[in-house]
């Protein structure tokens, strides 16, 4: 759902002469999470591209205002920076039977385009997923062969109980999620590894877990033609990592 004061007809010209960033935040239980984080990497977006952005009362009141299970808040702008807001529906909390798999597009050199602009029509993600096929989601490798993260998740390995996620110098975007689920981990008292992660590690380690907003931690049970050996503690991760976020709420 598309609320605004502009028309459509601006919203179009805006985005074929103009430029567009977003942020998606999840609701739980009608109260937004990470709304204050959400708005800070939005202001980084806007930064790179030199315009300045809203206030956060005024981002805070467009969230408030549209209060759904996933919002999503686009600023995008040509003369002028234009507010738009599209309330969705969030998928089924149950995954189901997820398979990933490597895409052969590269995610841009973090020189060519900062790994943390969170803008509409990103090329190389956009080429990624026309790439997805019938997975739910495809990972991306950097300029130096190193696993990345997926078009709209970032990557977690467990190697005998030990979490692993590609570092924020392997070119990835600073996951709000990731930040979050990292922080859980840590206070049960898992040791978690940030670092350049080869895409062998993949086939190798325990289990493999993704993480974005709107599913938060999703096991993972299969990459390319090769079943995962587990997804037990990814599973129970997954159902415990839940109850933490309302609890923080």
């Amino acid at each position: 759902m598309l609320k605004s004061k502009f028309q459509t007809t601006e919203l179009i010209e805006v985005l074929t002469k103009g430029i567009g960033v977003y942020e998606t935040l999840r609701t739980y239980n009608d109260k937004p999470f990470a709304v204050k984080e959400h708005y800070n990497r939005l202001c980084k977006s806007l930064s790179y591209l030199k315009i300045d952005p809203p206030s956060f009362k005024e981002f805070e009141n467009l969230v408030y205002e549209n209060l759904s299970e996933r919002i999503r808040i686009v600023y995008a702008y040509s003369n002028k920076l234009v507010s738009y807001v599209f309330r969705e529906t969030a998928e089924d909390m149950n995954a189901g039977y997820i398979k990933i798999d490597f895409t052969n597009v590269r995610r841009a050199d973090p020189w060519s385009i900062p790994p943390d602009l969170k803008s509409l029509g990103r090329p190389d993600i956009y080429l990624a997923r026309l790439t997805k096929g019938d997975n739910y989601d495809v990972l991306m490798l950097g300029n130096k062969g190193q696993v990345c993260e997926g078009t709209f998740s970032n990557v977690f390995i467990i190697k005998q109980r030990k979490i692993i996620t590609p570092s924020l110098e392997s070119g990835i975007l600073d996951g709000i999620t990731r930040m979050y689920v990292m922080i859980f981990l840590k206070e049960k008292g898992y040791t978690i590894e940030e670092r350049f992660v080869e895409p062998y590690e993949l086939f190798e380690c325990d289990e493999v877990f993704l993480t974005h907003t709107s599913r938060g931690i999703v096991p993972v049970n299969q990459i390319g033609d090769i079943q995962t050996r587990s997804y037990e503690l990814s599973k129970k991760l997954s159902e415990e990592f839940e109850g933490y976020i309302k609890c923080l709420l």
